[in-house]
């Protein structure tokens, strides 16, 4: 894991738990982090992944969780690796609550909100959860608008 978090377009897709891929309570976690050419790994990338796996665990959904899936990127790059692979599963009825630890992970601009608009919209059903205030809770994407998000300069 630490490999990919410290290149510069470094992803990783890690399946866990499979015996639960397809049910109900079936979890992806969904994890982005840039690269600042001061660092030697991504330090958001790791942030975010453990804050996302400690509280998963602390909500007692470990053995829930089918797929973490990582990217050292831009967020205004729309074909990060894991993120496309992510897509791909959830599409497969891998799981449909999807964990992100910043939300703005996945709609950081116009064409990324676009694009995940139209696949959401796709899928039968899909929960979405943020780690942001501390509990995974529930984002509704309806609501996702009231997140800034950045311009796509």
């Amino acid at each position: 894991m630490f490999e990919a978090l410290m290149k510069f377009g470094g992803y990783r897709v890690d399946y866990l738990n499979r015996d639960r891929a397809g049910s109900s309570l079936a979890l992806g976690l969904y994890v982005l982090g840039g690269l600042p050419a001061n660092q030697s790994y991504s330090r958001a990338a790791k942030r975010n992944l453990f804050t996302g796996l400690c509280l998963i665990r602390e909500q007692h959904e470990e053995y829930n969780l089918v797929a973490v899936y990582l990217d050292v990127n831009s967020p205004n790059e729309a074909h990060r690796p894991a993120y496309q692979q992510m897509k791909r599963d959830m599409k497969a009825g891998m799981f449909h609550r999807l964990c992100v630890p910043v939300v703005r992970d996945l709609i950081s601009n116009t064409e990324q909100y676009s694009d995940f608009w139209n696949f959401y919209r796709e899928l039968e059903w899909m929960d979405i959860l943020s780690t942001e205030s501390g509990l995974l809770s529930p984002v509704h994407f309806h609501c996702l608008v009231e997140y800034p998000i950045a311009s796509a300069a």
